[in-house]
């Protein structure tokens, strides 16, 4: 997409942010579409997305598909069939077909929605908001909703850093945030709701010691600094260390000066039972950001995942050394399914019983009235948040503390 946009630059912003829209709707509805329009191939799935998620009235779409210059070919008497019993067909397709997910999938979401599953997963194959972090150390909400009021942006219903600015339809091109005056001051970030609350949950504040364990690009880092009102000591670590090479430049636009970047395994026994937090943000399916990342979906297998679950357990048998007694080991994936998830910390507390679970409404500071909803009707004490429930994306955390 980016190269066909740099090659033609006849296109304007619009017709490049249609076009954009256009290709992601495609794949993240792309078997639905399929099956509607009985074809695998690229036509069939722009059609059906067309009228699944930005549903035009098959009288519109005949009127751009007429053949002429640079119009696709007229629809056909047998497409024109298809749209009609589009609507009774799919609503009797099987559940992982009209929600667009692999059916690989469905027991993995069946543990984790139950009764709601079918409402659930309705929710996750449709175009995602942009939300934004304000960021205390340089700023606050008031003062970047009136830098940012050209853009509309309303406040999140559960972060109170949150702000977000609404998806807009067929030809809607998101504003770039990152040229934006505010972003260059380091009064924003570009962070979702969702993984705001994972962060805000840990607990951090002002003092501690707080080991991010999977540190990647220093997204969650960044809002824990905060949370600690930068002081006390915040360490980054990741197993792949190139990730941490742009944590620098991040940090100073920032204005966070907490933090040191460490290689873990090799200060290990100096950093045993040292940390009152350490925040795992824990390698995953990514299931909860498909949406977003539509492509990912579609990439996935059973191989995957059972390599997620394997890399899961050794990284929390690895992180829960750092954490002193009374401190706490808060796991978090982008993740809705249950093995990534609640399954995998039911293992893990099973064999270790130094640890203990933590209801999560416990750990959040900032009322009830904004407290996030639990997207699953079972093991309430860890939170899981969805697009449904939460219109964020889907977050696991469970807040796990050290009695021994």
């Amino acid at each position: 997409m980016k190269d066909w946009a740099s090659n033609n630059r006849y296109a304007g912003v619009r017709d490049r942010a249609t076009i954009i829209n256009i290709l992601n709707a495609a794949l993240r509805q792309k078997i639905s579409s399929s099956y509607v329009m009985g074809s695998e191939d690229s036509r069939a799935i722009i059609i059906g997305s067309l009228i699944r998620e930005f549903q035009f009235k098959i009288s519109n779409l005949s009127k751009l598909f007429n053949n002429e210059k640079y119009a696709p070919e007229s629809l056909s008497e047998n497409e024109l069939e298809l749209l009609n019993s589009a609507k009774d067909r799919l609503s009797n397709a099987n559940i992982f077909v009209k929600n667009d997910v692999p059916e690989c999938t469905i027991d993995e979401y069946q543990r984790t929605f139950g009764d709601t599953l079918d409402t659930q997963l309705s929710f996750m194959s449709g175009m995602p908001d942009l939300d934004i972090r304000v960021n205390t150390l340089k700023s606050n909400l008031d003062k970047v909703e009136l830098a940012l009021k050209k853009f509309h942006p309303i406040r999140t219903a559960y972060s109170p850093f949150g702000m977000r600015v609404k998806s807009g339809g067929l030809e809607y091109k998101f504003p770039n945030l990152e040229k934006t005056l505010s972003y260059a001051k380091g009064q924003i970030e570009i962070q979702n709701e969702g993984s705001q609350i994972s962060a805000i949950l840990s607990g951090a504040g002002p003092g501690m010691q707080v080991l991010d364990y999977c540190a990647g690009h220093g997204g969650k880092a960044a809002i824990l600094s905060m949370l600690m009102k930068n002081s006390g000591q915040l360490y980054l670590n990741d197993i792949d260390q190139s990730r941490l090479i742009n944590v620098p430049s991040r940090m100073k636009r920032l204005g966070v000066k907490n933090y040191q970047i460490i290689n873990y395994q090799d200060s290990k026994n100096k950093l045993a039972q040292f940390f009152d937090i350490v925040f795992l943000d824990a390698p995953c399916s990514g299931s909860g950001t498909w949406r977003r990342k539509p492509d990912l979906k579609w990439k996935f297998n059973q191989e995957k995942l059972d390599n997620n679950l394997k890399d899961q357990k050794l990284i929390l048998s690895e992180a829960k050394h750092a954490v002193k007694i009374g401190g706490k080991l808060i796991y978090v994936t982008c993740s809705l399914f249950d093995s990534e998830n609640d399954q995998q910390i039911r293992n893990f507390l099973q064999n270790e019983k130094g640890f203990r679970l933590v209801n999560y409404q416990k750990q959040w500071s900032f009322g009830i009235k904004n407290m996030p909803i639990n997207a699953k009707n079972k093991d309430t004490e860890t939170l899981l948040l969805s697009p449904m429930t939460n219109n964020t994306d889907g977050f696991f955390v469970a807040i796990l503390e050290r009695l021994e």
